[in-house]
């Protein structure tokens, strides 16, 4: 029997209550400033994104903030100091980690509504992804640490 659809709000009510648990239990922040949600929500910010799929459900989950915002995520993600250097690709690989972890949080917090769910890979963005009118998006912005990030769940209305 198919499962049924999920509803996109339901996806990020389940992704801010994950990204909140792991801010708090598994990043640690170094004295870092707070960045602002301002900030975070430019043409050019980055973020990371990765396809959450099954027979009933195609989603995208993405998690977005400001570059300094990303850095810092970074340094709490990898135990760096605020003083110590960090390279673009520790924070994409960084970033790209952390939504991992989450998606696979937000995956089992829903599997008993859709036991086939399965992962994709996640990437790395410049920018904002393009919504058309044939796609459903819900946002939510949330603190993780001192970082406002903006959570996004995207999917085409024609996919599962």
């Amino acid at each position: 029997m198919k499962a049924a659809a999920i509803e996109a709000q339901e996806w990020l009510d389940t992704f801010i209550e994950v990204a909140r648990e792991f801010a708090a239990g598994s990043l640690r922040f170094d004295g870092a400033a707070p960045t602002e949600l301002g900030s975070m929500r430019s043409a050019t910010n980055p973020g990371a994104y990765i396809s959450v799929l099954s027979e009933s459900n195609s989603m995208h989950l993405g998690l977005s903030a400001s570059m300094q915002g990303c850095r810092t995520l970074t340094r709490a993600f990898l135990g760096i100091r605020e003083k110590d250097g960090i390279s673009e690709k520790d924070v994409v690989d960084a970033m790209s980690e952390i939504l991992n972890i989450l998606a696979g949080k937000v995956k089992s917090r829903l599997s008993p509504r859709d036991g086939s769910l399965k992962l994709g890979l996640p990437i790395f963005l410049v920018g904002q992804i393009q919504v058309t009118a044939n796609m459903d998006r819900a946002a939510g912005d949330v603190e993780m640490g001192p970082v406002s990030c903006q959570l996004l769940v995207f999917r085409d209305r024609g996919a599962a």
